[in-house]
């Protein structure tokens, strides 16, 4: 769910103070001064780079919460119990950019007590598989527990980790959702090996196994069904209409999304020539898109954009010498000369990096997106989002819900259509050697300044259904392709 716009790659390392012993379930056991220590570190830190630290809160429910996870965690405890301590002083901010690395949190319980390779979804306030890498349970399976534990209490373990944006709810679920497979073997004192018992089903009828997999093993399965970063293709079904799938505007290989990118409205372009009709219209499906570099989000404005557009319209940066460390780079793209939309970045690159600011600076985006001339489609576009939409993808859905461009469909994604927060630093605690993420940057898409805690509301909601699931259907793009056709 993050702004990588400026390459930040650097992890700064902090020294563990103290003496750790090793807890039951292989993780080092930290007293509760350690976890005291951890949390002092955490609020100085964000008190010291974040650009709005109060924007949700007062300056004393912070220091309340920071006294109360002290008095709570004072008999110390295992690294879940120190993670959600922090968790609950970040959740303060209401910022999804701010909180436990996540992925390397995940990626730290996986490697110590294996994963299970079933992936599931809440729905219908169900636990309900979507896929099972083991090929034993099918898609739409409802899992009542496992191991003996309420799959719903494992969500809510996931919940408590998980940063939120403001009050996108759906989005904190959906990634709570995808945090359950790695902490189900951990809180079951489970490794590598292991089978687990499952009681399945709306009533608890059925009964069937699950076994612990190594974190490689599952990896190695995993890499069989890696999803493109970018794909287009016209639907089987509606030949007429272009499916373009964003997943992330992190690519591996920026040149490489630029082409298909490019290749995906030069082929729609050739179309409409050789035809002397427009295309029925285009589904701009952004599910699962976690955000990334604003450059790469900026790269499809031209395609779709009929006029000059400014977004974001700025960013508001918060100067600190772990800032300059992890985000600045001596030039941006590439290349030291910068034009157009990208001298933005010169800008914003070398806000970062001036060493005579002690506080914050407010950096416009002064140059605007241009529109392709011989490339630009105009036809109707149907924007899918879900739970897991965020960062740069809301940035995008917000110019395109502004701009009257298209529909939404989907789920509230993570944020609103008024801006959020990214430049996220990577931090470690000093005594669990956690990974934390801080922001150091507010976007802002419009003027005058707005800033909103509801997510963007799509204009058709859409939600999967256990049916659904079961019979592989995608009813947001079924939705998208109804409107195009209304839309004609």
């Amino acid at each position: 769910m993050k702004y990588f716009l400026l390459g930040f790659c650097w992890v700064v390392s902090f020294v563990s103070f103290g003496q750790r012993e090793s807890a039951p379930d292989g993780f080092a056991y930290l007293t509760g001064d350690q976890i005291a220590l951890d949390l002092d570190s955490l609020s100085a830190w964000v008190l010291r780079l974040h650009p709005a630290p109060f924007a949700h809160c007062s300056p004393e429910e912070w220091t309340a919460s920071l006294d109360k996870n002290k008095r709570l965690a004072r008999g110390g405890g295992n690294v879940f119990t120190a993670a959600k301590a922090y968790a609950d002083l970040m959740s303060l901010l209401e910022d999804s950019h701010t909180g436990i690395a996540l992925q390397s949190f995940a990626n730290t319980l996986a490697s110590s007590n294996g994963q299970i390779p079933i992936e599931v979804a809440t729905v219908e306030n169900k636990t309900v598989v979507v896929q099972d890498w083991s090929k034993q349970l099918a898609r739409g399976s409802i899992v009542s527990s496992i191991g003996g534990i309420p799959s719903r209490s494992l969500l809510g373990m996931s919940l408590s980790l998980v940063s939120q944006e403001g009050d996108a709810l759906v989005s904190s679920v959906r990634m709570a959702d995808k945090l359950w497979n790695d902490l189900a073997p951990f809180a079951l004192g489970a490794v590598s090996g292991d089978s687990l018992p499952l009681i399945l089903g709306v009533n608890d009828s059925m009964f069937a196994k699950t076994k612990v997999v190594a974190k490689a093993d599952l990896d190695s399965i995993k890499l069989t069904a890696v999803k493109r970063d970018i794909s287009w293709r016209r639907l089987p079904e509606h030949p007429d209409i272009v499916h373009l799938t964003i997943r992330s505007f992190h690519p591996e290989e920026v040149r490489k999304f630029k082409r298909e990118l490019k290749h995906c409205f030069q082929t729609i372009c050739r179309a409409e020539k050789k035809s002397k009709s427009a295309i029925t219209g285009m589904v701009l499906d952004l599910r699962q898109n976690s955000g990334g570099h604003i450059a790469l989000m900026a790269e499809l404005l031209p395609y779709l954009a009929s006029e000059a557009t400014r977004i974001p319209f700025g960013a508001q940066i918060k100067h600190s010498k772990v800032a300059r460390g992890q985000l600045s780079q001596p030039w941006i793209g590439g290349s030291i000369f910068s034009f157009g939309y990208d001298r933005n970045f010169m800008r914003l690159n070398k806000a970062i990096r001036d060493q005579n600011q002690n506080n914050m600076s407010f950096v416009p985006f002064m140059n605007p997106i241009t529109p392709k001339k011989r490339l630009n489609y105009s036809g109707p576009v149907a924007m899918v989002l879900d739970g897991l939409s965020a960062s740069a993808s809301v940035s995008l859905a917000a110019w395109f819900v502004r701009s009257g461009r298209g529909k939404t469909i989907g789920e509230p994604p993570m944020g609103s259509i008024s801006g959020t927060f990214g430049n996220p630093v990577r931090l470690t605690l000093p005594s669990s050697m956690l990974q934390i993420n801080v922001a150091t940057a507010r976007y802002y898409t419009e003027e005058p300044i707005r800033w909103q805690t509801k997510p963007l509301l799509p204009d058709f909601p859409v939600a999967m259904t256990i049916q659904d699931h079961k019979l592989n259907r995608d009813p947001f793009l079924e939705k998208a392709v109804e409107w195009l056709r209304r839309a004609e």
